[in-house]
């Protein structure tokens, strides 16, 4: 009888194994059908990242419910230790695996049983009963968690019998198991006790064996597509995340940039759809998806995965030029099978042009996934490929090309707004200066933003710094132009501005736009050329206060509520400046909204957004404007020009702009050190 019981088991454990086995490899061939990209640098800080973030559950654990997944996770990997004891303890006759036997093993595997009932029940009632926005009530869902919950019980009942033929009540050490052994089995047969015992035994095996199967074939995938997501995921020291990748403009043999098919992502892009927990933190953080656009980052990941699985096999086939028939025999397929186009197919434009690039959706997301990315892609392959834009886009790109501003303002006019300030230009000074004050087209061209860089500039003289700035000269940054998919037209800005700023010897750059800097500080070292400073306004500005050069006397009296920006913020983590000037300003009250740094909500003005329609139930920079009038503040603080467009747009939207005045931090100093009159 044992041979047969060892014998059915390995037969079942061995079929399983063969499933679940080429279930993985399949899905392994189908991320091998992305294109090449090199994650294995920076080891130790992947290593470090691997611990912190999978071992240690990090980002998980940035919402209250992440404390019921870390639960699971780590009773899970208990329970199926203690599995490997079960399946000998009773295949071997009553033998433990050194160590699992023994009392403290026992007691933490009964621990981790009941945590993850309880954790398992708090799923249920989330998913079930209170049904938040990011959450989708599926059938597959809930087989899991009625699996895993039967997993428990049956392990519960099979070492409850046993304990009740071997007579032995384990107490405080497995209190269920021995609740169960005293009262439910009590006065039971040997017979019948032997009988449960080994029915339990298989019902707790199939369903192992069963999850074995399931799990490379289900959204579980993401029990281990998480882990290598997170190891591969960006570092800082060599992908920073304010970073997009550059396109190779000058190799003649590729024919299409972007991204328009499956096999066109990365592998590393591809595996973010098997990382994917379907949590839907990245849905309920996105502004695109709350102000009623088709884009979802949530479905942009499941939609990618899903189309992979579903051509996976063509593609597979494809690429090894056969594939086997009904009878077996081996047909070749043709190297050029029409496939589904991920724009038109998969995704609809509207979804690719919604995205604000905000980076909102990536900070939240527990296992790493790189959302904006895909999404600049498959925008490089409409523009550069398809030459499809909506008209506002291109009328952007003419104006960028023509006028270098979005705005297709006369260039000549660029440092119009500087004439009576005194405010040197590098033509002026031939770049002897230490600092160049790079305005940016719309501190340049926009009335209100003007002020903005007035204010700045007057401080600068205040505290002595050496800067001029380039006037006429200067050309835009390319950040709108790269955002919004026209790399070729990215890349000759760039190119017009580093040969600029090699003319002049330029080696520290402070900006008031984020946008600018982190495009100067993140991007421009792909092309070769890479500044000793770059700094924002108001990193330059506390510096300035710090060394004693600004003192803020005047009061300012005013009740502050701060909009994060998301170049400045979730791009390149700089939180701590602004807060710190408007900290020093005497008068002024900070109230920040619920949505704050990390976590702040975008203007939508990012990503181009600034130049496009709004496709969306409702607009991006009222919903922040009334983020702002909750919080019951007299002002509005941002630090970005782009902000203060849309912020400011807002409030009149909602009638509040005499009410609500919206200032740049750069004002707000500025007011403070020389009196509201001087500002």
């Amino acid at each position: 009888m044992e041979w047969i019981r060892v014998l059915l088991f390995l037969v079942l454990a061995g079929t399983a194994g063969y499933y679940s086995l080429s279930a993985f490899y399949k899905r392994y061939q189908y991320l091998m059908l992305g294109a090449q990209e090199d994650r294995f640098d920076d080891r130790d800080a992947r290593i470090g990242g691997f611990f912190k973030y999978v071992l240690g559950q990090a980002k998980v654990l940035a919402e209250p419910s992440g404390i019921a997944h870390m639960i699971i996770f780590y009773g899970f990997i208990i329970i199926s230790i203690g599995a490997m004891d079960f399946f000998v303890f009773h295949l071997t006759g009553g033998h433990h695996i050194p160590g699992l036997g023994s009392d403290v093993f026992v007691f933490l595997h009964e621990m981790a049983n009941i945590l993850v009932l309880i954790s398992l029940a708090i799923a249920a009632l989330r998913r079930y009963v209170l049904k938040p926005m990011r959450l989708d009530v599926t059938m597959e869902a809930g087989l899991i968690v009625g699996m895993i919950a039967f997993l428990i019980l049956t392990d519960y009942v099979f070492w409850g019998a046993t304990d009740a033929l071997d007579g032995h009540n384990p107490g405080f050490v497995a209190p269920v198991a021995g609740w169960v052994a005293t009262s439910i089995f009590d006065g039971m047969s040997e017979n019948s006790l032997t009988a449960v015992k080994e029915i339990f035994f298989w019902l707790h095996s199939a369903i192992l064996f069963y999850f074995a199967v399931f799990i490379p074939r289900s959204k579980h995938l993401h029990m281990v597509g998480a882990m290598f997501n997170t190891y591969f995921r960006k570092t800082d020291a060599t992908r920073p995340k304010g970073r997009l990748k550059k396109l190779d403009l000058e190799d003649e043999s590729i024919e299409e940039f972007g991204v328009g098919r499956i096999d066109q992502f990365s592998w590393r892009q591809l595996l973010d759809g098997y990382a994917c927990t379907e949590c839907g933190r990245c849905h309920v953080n996105c502004p695109a998806t709350l102000s009623g656009t088709e884009l979802s980052p949530k479905y942009l990941i499941l939609k990618m995965k899903d189309h992979l699985l579903t051509v996976g096999d063509t593609l597979v086939a494809q690429k090894a030029g056969t594939v086997t028939g009904a009878d077996g025999t081996q047909v070749e397929v043709a190297a050029t099978a029409e496939l589904p186009m991920l724009i038109g197919d998969v995704y609809t434009e509207n979804e690719i042009w919604a995205c604000t690039t905000c980076r909102a959706c990536e900070e939240a997301c527990p296992v790493f996934n790189e959302h904006v990315d895909k999404i600049i892609d498959m925008r490089r392959y409409l523009v550069l490929t398809e030459g499809k834009a909506e008209p506002e886009i291109n009328r952007a790109f003419q104006n960028l090309e023509r006028q270098s501003n979005e705005w297709g303002q006369n260039r000549k006019t660029r440092g119009d707004w500087a004439k009576e300030m005194g405010v040197r230009t590098m033509a002026e000074v031939d770049g002897e200066v230490d600092w160049l004050y790079y305005v940016g087209s719309s501190a340049s061209f926009d009335a209100r933003n003007q002020k903005i860089a007035q204010a700045f500039a007057t401080l600068l003289q205040e505290a002595g710094i050496d800067f001029a700035i380039l006037g006429q000269e200067e050309e835009s940054d390319g950040d709108t132009a790269r955002r919004l998919g026209n790399e070729m037209l990215y890349q000759s800005l760039v190119e017009a501005n580093i040969e600029i700023f090699k003319e002049y010897g330029i080696k520290k750059i402070v900006t008031t736009c984020p946008h600018a800097y982190n495009t100067f500080k993140n991007e421009y070292p792909d092309f070769g050329f890479e500044l000793e400073v770059v700094l924002h306004h108001t990193e330059l500005l506390a510096q300035l206060v710090d060394e004693g050069k600004l003192k803020p006397e005047h009061e300012v009296n005013h009740t502050l509520t701060f909009h994060d920006s998301c170049y400045l913020g979730r791009y390149n983590d700089i939180y701590t400046a602004p807060r710190y000037l408007i900290s020093i300003i005497p008068g002024v009250k900070l109230v920040e909204m619920e949505r704050n740094r990390n976590k702040s909500m975008c203007c939508g003005a990012g990503g181009g957004g600034l130049f496009k329609e709004d496709t969306g139930e409702q607009r991006i920079n009222v919903m922040r404007t009334e983020q702002a009038m909750e919080t019951g503040a007299t002002a509005i603080g941002t630090a970005c020009p782009y902000c203060m467009t849309m912020i400011t747009d807002g409030t009149k939207a909602k009638n509040v702009e005499e009410n609500l005045p919206v200032y740049d931090v750069v004002e707000l100093l500025s007011m403070s050190v020389f009196g509201t009159e001087k500002h």
